[in-house]
C-alpha cells in the first residue's frame, strides 16, 4: 500500500498492511524562517520514513503593536480577528508550501494547531485565564471568539497549502482546570469553530492534552482521529476501542522515549495492538517526543508497526 492509502485505510477502519505510524518532537526553530521548519521536517521524514508527517507548529500567536502577553481582564478585548495570510502565520504557511512541494505527494502530512483556549493560556498564563474566566468572563469569551476565527481563517489558508488535515491540541479539556459546563461556554464552542474550518480535510486529529481528561465530553468532535497520552491518563486504548469506532492513534509511551531500550518500545507497540487491534489504530506517541530521543528508538515503532500484520 502507499502511505496515504494505508493512512485513509487506517481511518476507515479497512484492512491495512500494516497499521501506518509517525512521531513528532519540537525542533525549537520557531526563531528562524519558515524554510528552516521546512527542512527539518523533510529531513526527519527521509531519516525515518513514517506514514504521515505532522508538522510542528512553534511560532507564536499574534498580538498587538505594543503587547507580548495579556496582563489584564480587560485587554481580552485587544485581540480582534486576523485574516489567514496575516505576517504572522507567513513563516509556518511557507514551510508547509515547502513541505509539500518536497513531500510530492508520496504522503500525507498535517499541521499542528492549537485550540483557542490553549492559545489564551498562552498569552495570560493558566492561573490568569482561569481566574479571568470566573471573575471577567466576557471579556475572555470576546478574546476566545477574536482567536478562534483567527485560527479558522489560518486553518483554511493551511489547507490551500496542501495539508491533509490539522493535529488540533486541546489543553483545557480536563477536570484539572474546570468541569463540563465550564468547558461548554469557554472551549467547547471555539475548537468547534477551528474545526469548521477544516471539515472537508481527510485527516484530523484531536489531540486531548493533558490529565483528568474530558474524553467522553468531546467523542462527537468532527475529527477522524483521537490522540492522547494513555500510558498516564484515562482511558486506556482498550477503553477508548469501547467508547468510539473513530481511529485512534498511540501505542507509544513518549515520556520514556528518551531513556528506555527499543525492546521496550516494540513492547509498547505490540500492547497497544492487543488493546485496540489492527484496524482503526494509526501508531505514535502520546504527545510530542523529547527531542533528544535515540534515533533508534524512533525506528524502533517503525519496525514493530511494519512487522504486525492483520
Amino acid at each position: 500500500m502507499r502511505k496515504p492509502e494505508r493512512v485513509l485505510a487506517a481511518i476507515a477502519a479497512a484492512p491495512v498492511d500494516y497499521p501506518p505510524f509517525s512521531a513528532w518532537y519540537h525542533f525549537g526553530l520557531q526563531h528562524l524562517p519558515g524554510r528552516a521548519l521546512a527542512e527539518a521536517e523533510l529531513a526527519f521524514y527521509r531519516h525515518y520514513d513514517p506514514d504521515f508527517l505532522k508538522v510542528m507548529h512553534d511560532y507564536p500567536f499574534p498580538l498587538p503593536d505594543g503587547m507580548t502577553e495579556v496582563t489584564r481582564p480587560e485587554e481580552w478585548g485587544r485581540l480582534t480577528p486576523l485574516p489567514g495570510d496575516h505576517p504572522a502565520f507567513r513563516e509556518q504557511l511557507s514551510a508547509l508550501d515547502a513541505i509539500g512541494q518536497g513531500l510530492k505527494g508520496e504522503a500525507l502530512f498535517i499541521d499542528t494547531v492549537f485550540s483557542p483556549w490553549s492559545t489564551a493560556r498562552r498569552l495570560r498564563g493558566q492561573e490568569g485565564l482561569l481566574s479571568d474566566m470566573r471573575r471577567h468572563a466576557e471579556d475572555v469569551l470576546q478574546g476566545l471568539a477574536a482567536i478562534a476565527e483567527s485560527s479558522a481563517a489560518y486553518v483554511r489558508a493551511a489547507a490551500a497549502r496542501g495539508i491533509a488535515g490539522i493535529f488540533l491540541s486541546v489543553g483545557g479539556a480536563s477536570y484539572e482546570f474546570m468541569g463540563e459546563e465550564e468547558y461548554a461556554r469557554f472551549g467547547r464552542p471555539f475548537d468547534l469553530a477551528v474545526l469548521q474550518a477544516a471539515i472537508g480535510l481527510p485527516f484530523n486529529v484531536l489531540h486531548l492534552h493533558g490529565v483528568k481528561l474530558m474524553f467522553n465530553a468531546c467523542l462527537d468532535y468532527p475529527v477522524q482521529a483521537f490522540n492522547w497520552s494513555h500510558q498516564h491518563t484515562q482511558p486506556t486504548l482498550a477503553a477508548a476501542r469501547l467508547l468510539t469506532a473513530k481511529c485512534l492513534l498511540g501505542g507509544v509511551d513518549e515520556m520514556s522515549t528518551s531513556t528506555v531500550r527499543p525492546r521496550a518500545i516494540q513492547a509498547q507497540v505490540s500492547q497497544a495492538i492487543r488493546e485496540a487491534g489492527l484496524r482503526g489504530l494509526i501508531l505514535g506517541p502520546g504527545c510530542a517526543v523529547p527531542s533528544d530521543t535515540p534515533p533508534f528508538n524512533l525506528l524502533a515503532v517503525r519496525e514493530a508497526a511494519r512487522a504486525a500484520r492483520l
